[in-house]
């Protein structure tokens, strides 16, 4: 039975970590890795309500594990 890792990195981090371990096909947590989003303001010192969303990881990667 094949193990993988998947690693990614956070928006705005200088480091890689690994998310999750799975047996079996890691696709779909894969996917939904990368549906999740932050929500951020345009300006902290305004009380504006302009919000943007992007994505939590700026990148993902599946890597067997031996």
């Amino acid at each position: 039975m094949k193990r993988f890792s998947i690693w990614g990195r956070e928006y705005g981090s200088d480091h890689d970590v690994e998310l999750a371990q799975v047996d079996g096909n890691p696709q779909p947590v894969l996917d939904g890795l990368a549906a999740k989003t932050l929500t951020i303001r345009h300006s902290i010192v305004t009380s504006s309500k302009k919000q943007s969303k992007i994505r939590k990881y700026s990148w993902l990667r599946i890597v067997e594990n031996a």
